[in-house]
């Protein structure tokens, strides 16, 4: 039997409800996931305006939900942002200092500044099984190969940041906590909300030297929340790379790269859709139409011929809106590592510090 597999597309007003129960599937410490209904309407809104716009815009939000073709339900999201720390928001995170494999202080300050910020990746725990997730973190990239010259900036991954088996982030409990007397809940709620600017106003160039910290807080800079490793890994075959910066809330790792080095997005391809029944079988492709205002993937079993054919149900091609004008890309993903070397990288081995 087909798999009835996903299909990918812009947020939109309808989906508040399903949003919102997704979002408390992700917990505490997922900042641009509040599972609040005022701030979901401003995202969505945020995004609609900003499919919605000629795609000259410097600053946007293009929040993408996965839905399951079989129930309808939106179990995933993922989020590309352009113009990153350009307003009032502001973006701060720290950066290391001192060699790489032995840095010796953090300083915080203003950083990334008019970059593209690839986020919010979250796929329901029930569907992660069947390996949607990674498909759903390259449509990501496969929106931003629809309109190079939008989002070809440095491009940025923040990821959550490593916490101890009661959900606490060490980090922001020896750096903010004494300072901001406020919870890890409630500054992340903050932030989400009104970003980092009443933490730099008290506390921009704060300098943090490592030997004061303890070991489980140097254990945890650098370092992934558990359920974030697995989108290290894909990041790291994508094409991002280790920086000096981490977090600024849980010292959570930050990655970098170009457009030009994302895989997904170099190694895309045109297609020629047509109807029909797929030939069973357990592999899934991604396939993402060309158009950034219209876009649409759809994640699931279809088959491809010599000549770029795909053949894939008649209601998939509905779901994507499929017609004549509308061009789709596919692209073959990276390959698959285990990312423990780079994450190596990535976390600089502070254990040791």
């Amino acid at each position: 039997m087909v798999s009835p597999g996903y299909i990918i597309r812009p947020v939109n007003a309808g989906d508040l409800e399903g949003l919102f129960a997704l979002c408390l599937q992700a917990g505490p410490g997922f900042t641009s996931l509040q599972a609040e209904e005022t701030y979901l309407s401003a995202l969505i809104a945020s995004s609609e305006a900003s499919f919605g716009s000629s795609g000259d815009r410097t600053k946007g939000t293009y929040f993408l939900v996965m839905e399951h073709c079989q129930t309808g339900d939106v179990v995933g999201c993922a989020s590309v942002k352009t113009g990153v720390g350009s307003d009032a928001f502001m973006c701060a995170d720290f950066e290391m200092n001192g060699p790489s494999q032995r840095p010796s202080d953090l300083t915080l300050r203003r950083t990334l500044q008019g970059f593209t910020e690839v986020g919010s990746l979250f796929l329901h725990p029930a569907h992660r099984a069947s390996g949607a997730g990674r498909y759903l973190a390259r449509a990501r990239y496969m929106l931003m190969a629809t309109c190079p010259g939008l989002f070809d900036k440095p491009i940025v991954s923040q990821l959550r940041g490593w916490c101890d088996e009661a959900e606490c982030s060490p980090f922001y409990d020896a750096i903010w906590s004494p300072r901001l007397g406020q919870t890890y809940e409630e500054s992340d709620a903050r932030l989400a909300r009104d970003g980092a600017g009443f933490i730099l106003a008290e506390f921009d160039g704060l300098n943090v030297p490592l030997a004061t910290l303890d070991q489980k807080t140097l254990h945890a800079i650098g370092r992934p929340h558990d359920t974030a490793a697995g989108a290290l890994r894909l990041l790291v075959q994508e094409g991002f790379h280790p920086s000096p910066l981490i977090d600024m809330s849980d010292g959570g790792p930050i990655v970098v790269s170009t457009l030009a080095q994302l895989h997904s997005a170099r190694t895309a391809r045109q297609v020629m859709l047509m109807d029909g029944v797929p030939e069973p079988s357990t592999h899934m492709t991604l396939i993402a139409s060309s158009s950034l205002q219209d876009f649409r993937a759809y994640v699931g079993c279809v088959s491809i011929d010599a000549q770029d054919r795909v053949i894939c149900p008649g209601s998939t091609l509905s779901q994507l809106r499929a017609s004549e004008e509308t061009r789709f890309l596919i692209s073959i993903p990276p390959a698959a590592t285990s990312g423990r070397e780079n994450h190596a990288q990535i976390n600089w081995s502070l254990d040791n510090v």
